[in-house]
């Protein structure tokens, strides 16, 4: 199992007022180089999420003022908590079951540690791959599955042109098909 704890990076959860505008939000957003962060209340409780894609759709488009428009106006109130030790996969098929780009991340005592991104996910992806293609790939150089040639007369002859992988590198290949 591929935990969320242990594959993904998470950045440090930076929740924003309700009662602040929308302007203030693109503040926010670009000082921390975020696109969407969690919405608190008053006394401090996790009641939303706001992202760029709200501020665009239910701002920009409708022509509203982002320095009147108060974020709680605006903000997705539908929220989708995933625990930290869950597998990457749930997460990914929460995200797509439920039309969304973030869940909220919750430790074993249900305290908010972190928004959890469909860019972090497709991260991990990448990373995951990377280490696999390196892993194939020095297996398949340490066991020199490379054509051995040599020159006769006038033509070169190639031997040795299996490449059929070695049974470990088959295992690899193989563990990662779905």
């Amino acid at each position: 199992m591929a935990s969320l704890k242990e594959n993904i990076k998470l950045r440090a959860h930076l929740p924003i007022n309700q009662n602040r505008t929308v302007q203030d939000a693109v503040k926010f957003f670009c000082e921390h180089n975020i696109s969407a962060t969690i919405v608190s209340n008053n006394e401090g409780n996790i009641i939303g999420i706001i992202s760029e894609k709200d501020i665009i759709r239910k701002v920009l488009y409708k022509n509203m003022d982002p320095q009147k428009t108060l974020i709680k106006d605006i903000m997705n109130t539908r929220l989708i908590f995933v625990d930290e030790n869950e597998d990457i996969k749930i997460a990914k098929m929460l995200m797509f079951m439920n039309g969304v780009r973030h869940l909220i991340m919750v430790d074993e005592n249900k305290h908010v540690i972190g928004l959890l991104s469909m860019r972090d996910l497709i991260e991990s992806d990448l990373t995951e791959s990377k280490e696999l293609l390196h892993r194939i790939n020095d297996i398949y150089y340490e066991n020199a599955h490379q054509p051995v040639w040599r020159i006769s007369s006038n033509r070169v002859i190639i031997e040795n042109t299996d490449v059929t992988p070695d049974p470990v590198t088959s295992e690899i290949i193989n563990s990662y098909k779905v």
